[in-house]
């Protein structure tokens, strides 16, 4: 019988080492195709932003040498050039400034004001030079550069400008800081400890790295394998050693359709198989354990078997959260006469409206706006033709399709110096849909406890200020709930925190089913504090609703400890109500509430203890507890 068994263990051995090894190598493929989806969907991501991006930067130059030749044939005056070069500037990301040289590299134009006496020279700048010495450059990136007026790191976006004859006149150039580049477009995104993002020119030049690392910034890396595969595909995936840095990462690249640039999307293999390795070597040691156990007693080892079961690799590393960025935000640009009244429209027009430039034309500005923001609109046609010189607003405008979209909309009155008369509005229109439905998905999560679902102590903050800011303005009373849950250590210390962190939630929820109105706010303020905010409520009020909440979670009979006679789980809960005046601030009404809350304690806890306000003056001292007797 003991031939048999170490045959039989030995085979089972076998399986069972074959077995894990399957599953083992299936969770590697996993990461490694998570880690393959994740570049190639970041970099596609970061590909179509930045290639929008640089199209409005390029056409943001192509506007601006036309405004400068309008100006140079005397179509425009000089002061309207200023302000329409500003406008451009102000309604492109990214762009800091722009700054027209003439023939010699002097500088005769500065969107941030007038050019100062002494200005450095760029005629060394490549930004110059390319245009200078080859009249076939067009859109033109040049390599980082520190600015000899700021000091700061720059990206120098330029464009050739040329006289009547065609001979070089100069370079229209537009400059954007590394810092806010890198800022708006690495920052958030994970790639691992030794991942990397890099921004190169088609020539193999670094233009901004994530991590950031000066020296790297600038580098030639035209030879390195890296950018060779790039030059080869407009967009591709690949495995290699970096030549900044010699670690060896998965690449995902792709090129800039409107630029000559290109993004590179780097997750280096240790980090892709980190999770993998850890989680093969506690498997693997299961795995040799058992097979130890099988050849040595394999009737041990059957039993075993029958207790144990392969535990299912489910680990799978989430993907990076990162939004796919719109295609395309060109610019609306509008000009209306002094009534609103449409004259011209870009051709970007078409796809923000989804209408032809000739229907629209033939529209009322206010035809496509949704009603309730149409007087957002009416109210910003009004300031400017009485001649407010700049109105910014926000609204929406509701497609033929049916579709809602969020608009962006910056607009100027031109102004008839000599007459002080509005003769028309120049208005620069963005689409700005999913940056809002961007904006208020991240609003919301900010605002929001994790656990319970409640409110989080920042928005708490932010709500009891403008509560009280409106009670001291209409002279009306607010009310503050601060409770806290019975010798929770001991619940965690004899439950656990799994346990713990179900009895918040429970407790939570009969807090938020007390509030009952809009204004309302109940808010986790920490640990097993949570925080009801009343506006407009006096005291009685208040401690109806303290006394509700209280009952209510004593009558959810959740099982305590035990310990010290504590059977099931209760809350104590300090209430304050005020009515604010000047000279005291709203941190009065929380140590009231808190000296209130912790009266409660000293009383027995399970209580309500109030503390009264005086008319004017914070919150009195003299407190009623409120038995639950």
């Amino acid at each position: 019988m003991l031939r048999r068994i170490v045959p039989l263990g030995a085979l089972f051995a076998a399986a069972l080492l074959s077995t894990v090894a399957l599953v083992l190598l299936d969770a590697r493929d996993d990461a490694w195709n998570q880690a393959n989806n994740s570049t190639s969907n970041l970099a596609r991501a970061l590909e179509r932003d930045l290639s929008a991006e640089m199209r409005s930067i390029d056409l943001a130059l192509v506007a601006i040498k036309s405004i400068l030749n309008d100006t140079t044939h005397g179509r425009i005056s000089p002061e309207l050039q200023r302000t329409l070069i500003q406008e451009r500037v102000r309604s492109t990301r990214y762009l800091e400034s722009v700054a027209v040289l003439d023939v010699n590299g002097e500088q005769i134009f500065d969107s941030r004001g007038e050019v100062p006496h002494g200005a450095p020279n760029l005629v060394d700048r490549d930004y110059f030079t390319v245009h200078r010495d080859r009249a076939d450059v067009g859109f033109y990136v040049s390599r980082p550069f520190r600015s000899r007026r700021t000091n700061i790191w720059s990206l120098g976006f330029s464009r050739r400008l040329v006289y009547a004859d065609g001979r070089f006149a100069g370079v229209v150039m537009g400059a954007v800081r590394l810092d806010q580049l890198e800022a708006a477009v690495f920052n958030g995104l994970q790639l691992g400890p030794s991942g990397a993002l890099t921004l190169f020119r088609q020539d193999g030049i670094i233009l901004a790295r994530s991590p950031n690392e000066e020296p790297q910034l600038g580098r030639d890396l035209s030879g390195s394998p890296v950018v060779r595969r790039a030059l080869e595909v407009p967009a591709g995936q690949y495995v290699t050693v970096a030549a900044v840095d010699g670690v060896r990462r998965l690449y995902a690249h792709r090129r800039l359709r409107d630029a000559p640039l290109m993004i590179n999307v780097a997750m280096a293999l240790d980090d892709i198989y980190a999770a993998w390795r850890m989680k093969a070597l506690v498997i693997g040691s299961i795995a040799i354990a058992l097979v130890a156990a099988a050849v040595g007693m394999a009737l041990l080892l059957q039993r075993a078997l029958a207790r144990r079961r392969v535990m299912e690799l489910a680990a799978r590393e989430s993907e990076a959260g990162f939004r796919l960025l719109s295609e395309n935000s060109n610019d609306v640009v509008s000009r209306m006469d002094a009534t609103g009244r449409r004259l011209y429209l870009s051709p970007a027009s078409e796809k923000i409206f989804g209408r032809p430039v000739e229907e629209l034309l033939a529209r009322s500005t206010l035809d496509d706006v949704v009603p309730e923001d149409a007087p957002i609109v009416r109210d910003s046609l009004r300031r400017l033709a009485a001649g407010q010189r700049e109105v910014m607003s926000t609204y929406r405008i509701a497609r033929p399709d049916g579709a809602i979209a969020w608009l962006e909309a910056s607009a100027r009155a031109i102004i008839d110096e000599r007459s002080s008369t509005v003769t028309g509005m120049v208005a620069v229109v963005r689409d700005i849909t999913e940056r809002k439905a961007a904006e208020d998905e991240l609003a919301s999560l900010a605002r929001t406890d994790g656990l319970t679902g409640l409110a989080n102590r920042r928005c708490f903050d932010e709500v009891l200020k403008k509560e009280w800011r409106r009670a001291l303005r209409d002279r009306t009373s607010l009310s503050l709930l601060l409770l806290d849950i019975d010798h929770f250590k001991l619940f965690n210390d004899a439950f656990g925190h799994p346990a713990g962190d179900a009895c918040l939630r429970q407790v939570a929820h009969e807090v938020q089913t007390a509030v009952r109105r809009p204004a309302d706010l109940a808010a986790r303020y920490g640990g097993e504090e949570i925080a009801l905010l009343l506006p407009n409520t006096v005291g009685s009020g208040a401690t109806a609703v303290a006394e509700q909440v209280r009952a209510a979670i004593e009558s959810l009979g959740i099982a305590h400890s035990g310990l010290g006679g504590i059977d099931r789980v209760t809350v104590s809960v300090g209430v304050a109500t005020a009515i604010p005046s000047a000279d005291v601030g709203e941190e009065s009404l929380l140590a009231a509430a808190d000296a209130a809350l912790y009266r409660a304690k000293r009383m027995g806890r399970n209580r309500v203890a109030v503390a009264f306000k005086t008319a004017a003056h914070g919150v009195a001292d003299g407190w009623t507890p409120i038995s639950n007797a």
